[in-house]
């Protein structure tokens, strides 16, 4: 709860670094027992100490995502490369039950997992998304509505491999074709501007030429 109430009110959080550095901060360095609560490598699949609470996390963003679609600069990609990883200990990241032990055991033989996704950020940035310097201003406090109405089954997800509900259109490609199409308009919007102040720099130096006195 301190995680979304923190992603809610700060816009740093929504950001591909900084909700790195709330999942760092308020559950790995805080202390939650991922190996205890994913089962890593453990088949007593009844032990009673398991249990989704990340993912149900990743899920809440998701469905504050989904109704505020400006609001984030991470894509769903994002969410699903991390849900992803938890499950695949490929990466060190969400190792071990404490930060104690992920230094000790397993920090010196493993990559993190952020290092891999800051290597190709565009993959998880949200074309749709306005920072707090884009025009108009971007509301710093997010107020996502929590009827049960508007709660959606996150199919990205859960749906993916089923070939009847699995989306046909390249979803990626057209986020990296979006990300290009942006910052081309934003060059363009930039020598506009340039120009416009050069043409007003120009402007002014003939009139100032004009209302010189003559000799």
């Amino acid at each position: 709860l301190t995680a979304l109430a923190m992603l809610m009110l700060d816009p740093y959080y929504r950001t591909i670094k900084g909700f790195e550095v709330l999942i760092e901060k308020e559950w790995l360095a805080f202390g939650h027992k991922f190996h205890q609560r994913i089962g890593h490598g453990d088949g007593n699949h009844s032990d009673a100490d398991r249990s989704p609470i990340f993912v149900q996390l990743i899920d809440c963003v998701w469905q504050i995502s989904r109704q505020m679609p400006n609001s984030m600069e991470f894509n769903e990609h994002f969410l699903i490369t991390i849900l992803d990883h938890l499950y695949s200990c490929r990466f060190g990241t969400f190792l071990c039950n404490t930060e104690q032990n992920r230094v000790n055991e397993v920090k010196k033989n493993t990559v993190s997992l952020w290092a891999y996704i800051n290597s190709a950020p565009d993959l998880y940035k949200n074309p749709m998304f306005l920072s707090r310097t884009d025009p108009p201003p971007v509301l710093t406090v997010l107020k996502p509505v929590a009827s049960m109405r508007h709660i959606r089954l996150w199919k990205g997800l859960y749906c993916r491999w089923n070939p009847m509900m699995r989306t046909q259109d390249p979803i990626y490609q057209r986020t990296r074709e979006l990300l290009a199409l942006q910052e081309q308009l934003k060059r363009q919007v930039e020598e506009i501007a340039e120009c416009r102040t050069e043409s007003g720099r120009n402007q002014r130096e003939q009139l100032s030429r004009l209302a010189s006195p003559m000799h």
